[in-house]
């Protein structure tokens, strides 16, 4: 009896030094990780046409056709090209630590862009939205109306395989 006993409590403190050891959920993302991840976005979805960037007179990068000829497909291959241009060399230090872009694509091109947080950012994402709207972002839960968006960006992103992943070695997925 007193063994049990004595493991119940080794246990118990095994378990409260564990929880006094995590550190606590981030209330929000950092202001400058937060712009940077909005300009992201935003320097992404110039570049691929996506929003109505093009008919705020914007020319990106990913030809799709014009007026008066047939529309083009554009692949996943093009979309990184022209996504890993507009966003530069240095013009992101955070991409890669603070956050990941997902591009998912769709039969004829790219869909929308997501910036997935890390590290400090964790647990929260901003996607595509029209110019002079902010692109903040936001935690990724299924209790409010945005949080459940997001959740529902990731899921597709991550399930995707020809999701387009900026930088390529950065997935971030939920766990299993």
């Amino acid at each position: 009896m007193t063994t049990g006993l004595a493991f119940v409590a080794s246990w118990w403190m095994s378990a409260v030094a564990a929880a006094a050891a995590a550190p606590p959920p981030v209330a929000k993302v950092p202001a400058e990780l937060g712009h940077e991840m909005a300009e992201a976005i935003i320097a992404a979805n110039k570049a691929l046409g996506l929003e109505s960037w093009p008919a705020q007179g914007v020319e990106p990068c990913v030809d799709r056709g014009g007026e008066g000829t047939a529309s083009k497909d554009v692949s996943a291959a093009e979309t990184r090209r022209c996504a890993e241009k507009a966003l530069g060399d240095g013009d992101f230090p955070n991409l890669g630590k603070g956050y990941a872009l997902a591009i998912p694509m769709s039969s004829i091109g790219p869909i929308t862009v997501v910036a997935l947080g890390m590290e400090a950012a964790a647990g929260f994402a901003a996607y595509s939205c029209d110019p002079g709207r902010k692109c903040l972002p936001t935690k990724i839960q299924s209790g409010t109306k945005w949080g459940k968006r997001l959740v529902e960006r990731q899921q597709k992103a991550c399930a995707e395989a020809e999701t387009v992943w900026i930088p390529a070695t950065a997935r971030v997925c939920p766990g299993p």
